[in-house]
This record gives structure tokens, sequence and C-alpha cells, in this order.
């Protein structure tokens, strides 16, 4: 079995972040910080519930950055939306396996950011959403 933390966040694919922080801003959930994600051609803003010691909430916005990003075509062909969810597990490398084990198919490469390492697995085999695993790297709080 597959060890989870936690519920690491909810993302949100789209073009302009202003309609999903204004609607996430009602309740108190603000930014925390952007960064860049080279692999997957993305920016990325991170929100958070600013009560994060009882209730911790986060969520994250991406755009594409290049014409060749695959949330580019994600974008085009669903509009902007929940892109994936994303758990937090103990193990990136055994989830990773098990997941192969399984029959799982990822969506590679695996790639870091400043929370920790990621990958995602296949809609195919979740039944038909994006999931994301996060390994967080030490010191990052969950």
């Amino acid at each position: 079995m597959i060890k989870i933390k936690g519920f690491e966040h909810i993302s949100i694919g789209a073009e302009d972040t202003e309609p999903s922080a204004g609607v996430l801003g009602l309740f108190g959930i603000k930014p925390l910080y952007g960064e860049d994600i080279h692999p997957h051609g993305v920016t990325t803003t991170y929100y958070e519930h600013e009560d994060n010691e009882n209730t911790r909430v986060r969520f994250e916005i991406i755009r594409p950055v290049s014409e060749d990003a695959p949330l580019r075509k994600f974008l085009e062909k669903r509009g902007p939306g929940i892109h994936h969810i994303c758990m937090q597990v103990e193990d990136l490398e055994d989830a990773m396996q098990q997941i192969k084990g399984a029959g799982g198919d990822l969506v590679e490469p695996v790639f870091d950011d400043s929370r920790g390492r990621h990958v995602f697995v296949h809609p195919k085999f979740t039944g038909g959403f994006l999931l994301g695993l996060i390994e967080l790297h030490p010191g990052q709080k969950p």
C-alpha cells in the first residue's frame, strides 16, 4: 500500500489567475508565492488559507508560459478548470514502483520544485483524473 501523508493541493489550469484567485480570496485563501516549473513549461502560484495552523487548504493556479506546454493543449481542449489533485506521499520512488506494478502509467518526467519531487499518474489509470504525487523536501511544512 502506498503510504500517503495527506492531501497536498488542488491545481487549477488557466491563462489568467484573476477569476480563480478572486473566488479563493473570498474564503481567505491568499497567494503565497510563485515559481516557474520549466520541465512542464508553466508558472505556478500557490495559495493557502490564512488560518493554516488549524485549517490548511492549499490551491495552485498554473499558467502555460511556452507554446508547447502540455497545459496549453489541456486548456485548448477543456478550458480553464481543475487540472490535477495532488497527494503527499512518504516515499515517491516506492509509490511509483507500486503504481507501475499495478499496471499504471506515469506522466514523466519526475520533476522538482521548491516544495518537493513530483510525478503525475496518467488519467487512464485513475479513471479519468490527473493525480499528482509529491514527496516534500526535508524541512518543508505539510
